[in-house]
């Protein structure tokens, strides 16, 4: 009975930090989005802005209200930059509607800025386009990897208490 508490005290504890290792709550930059369905707002000041949205590896995911004509570098300024392991050289751009070449879904190079300050290749950004920046998958790994120690921890020490069992 005692091996049994034991044993279920140590699988509370390891699930307890699983589940509160991601506990932190992200901010978003913008909880509202339009509801009129217009793609352009002018403020009393007549700067027309439009809403975008950002996802993925950036310090604040989430729906930006941003000035017309924006670029990429300076769009992602406004969520924070990408966080420390994004990858910039496949920034997804999905368009609400097709461009005048028919285009939904553009792939960026943005390590090529990154490294040159060339802004030849960026793409227009349009009201309502998605702009995803995944996760590097040894960034992934890395950022991981305490739930795979946790859990090798937890089965260490239950064949440590069979074998202290045994004797």
């Amino acid at each position: 009975m005692k091996h049994k508490l034991i044993i279920l005290l140590i699988m509370m504890l390891a699930f307890s930090a699983l589940y509160g290792q991601n506990a932190v709550p992200q901010r978003y930059a913008q909880q509202t989005y339009p509801r009129s369905g217009e793609k352009f707002i002018t403020d009393q000041f007549g700067v027309i802005r439009m809403y975008v949205n950002v996802w993925g590896h950036v310090n604040e995911p989430g729906s930006h209200l941003v000035y017309d004509g924006i670029d990429l570098a300076s769009l992602l300024s406004m969520t924070g930059g990408p966080k420390t392991g994004a990858n910039m050289k496949k920034v997804r751009l999905y368009r609400a509607e097709p461009d005048e070449n028919g285009q939904l879904v553009y792939v960026v190079d943005m390590q090529k800025f990154l490294k040159s300050g060339d802004r030849s290749d960026f793409i227009q950004v349009k009201p309502n386009d998605t702009i995803i920046i995944e996760q590097t998958l040894p960034n992934y790994v890395l950022s991981h990897i305490g739930v795979a120690t946790t859990l090798l921890t937890i089965l260490n020490l239950y064949f440590q208490i069979q074998v202290w069992s045994n004797r």
